[in-house]
């Protein structure tokens, strides 16, 4: 049911998607700035998957780092864009994140830059990342955090209610998820100073800028998690009840 409530989501977003949440105001804007280059810098050299493209803003960030890139996406609208804008550089693959079609150590880093919040079974998920990676390689993973009152500041308009379901994260609770999965957790924190929803309302950045690197991280709202692929599992994960491994199709 909630995968169902994505996809007809970003089908019904298209390509409406980037200027609702960084084109309309300069804080938007910004926050996109650190955003992709936070992930850039927790990446190492080599390959990259990356999970949940959207229209293809970090799609397009990476492939001009010189990346050799490959994005999945659940909603084929927007894969289509992605592979629109992408002007047939990289490879799209439109298909389910939990069932990743790819084979063992095919990746040095898979990228899932706040789509893992939406992922409804998180533990078989980071199980395929562990296997499509090569040793050494990272899995960097950014979600929106658990806020303590978000309930009630939603009902209080303070906060507005999202338009999805999603798991809201502490960054210890995806450290152990990572930790579990296998992989050596080797960062946490938060990937920006200041809660979201102040960046995309600020329409004025300039004063922003100056003292963004002076403001503790600790009031940032999306939290990152880095794991690293040893060269020996340390657990290994087993799921009940697997779906049949759906469809997919490169674009």
């Amino acid at each position: 049911m909630q995968q169902r409530r994505v996809i007809d989501n970003y089908n019904r977003e298209g390509a409406a998607y980037d200027n609702i949440r960084y084109g309309r105001t300069r804080g938007g804007n910004f926050f996109s700035e650190v955003e992709l280059a936070n992930t850039l810098a927790m990446m190492v050299p080599g390959n990259v998957l990356h999970v949940g493209t959207a229209t293809g803003r970090v799609s397009h960030y990476l492939i001009s780092k010189g990346i050799d890139y490959v994005g999945i996406e659940i909603s084929h609208v927007m894969a289509k864009i992605t592979k629109t804008n992408l002007n047939g550089i990289g490879d799209i693959v439109r298909g389910d994140a939990e069932y990743l079609p790819f084979r063992n150590g095919a990746f040095d880093n898979v990228v899932c830059v706040r789509s893992f919040h939406f992922l409804p079974h998180p533990m078989q998920f980071l199980s395929q990342v562990y296997n499509i990676l090569k040793p050494e390689g990272r899995a960097i993973l950014s979600f929106e955090k658990r806020i303590p009152g978000r309930h009630m500041f939603e009902q209080l308009r303070f906060l507005p209610s999202p338009g999805l379901g999603r798991n809201y994260y502490l960054n210890s609770e995806v450290f152990r998820l990572v930790e579990g999965a296998g992989f050596e957790p080797i960062f946490r924190g938060n990937v920006t100073r200041l809660p979201l929803l102040i960046y995309w309302r600020l329409n004025h950045d300039s004063i922003l800028r100056k003292i963004h690197n002076k403001i503790p991280r600790w009031l940032g709202t999306v939290g990152v998690v880095v794991g690293q692929k040893s060269m020996v599992r340390v657990s290994t994960i087993e799921f009940k009840n697997r779906r049949e491994k759906p469809a997919y199709c490169y674009l």
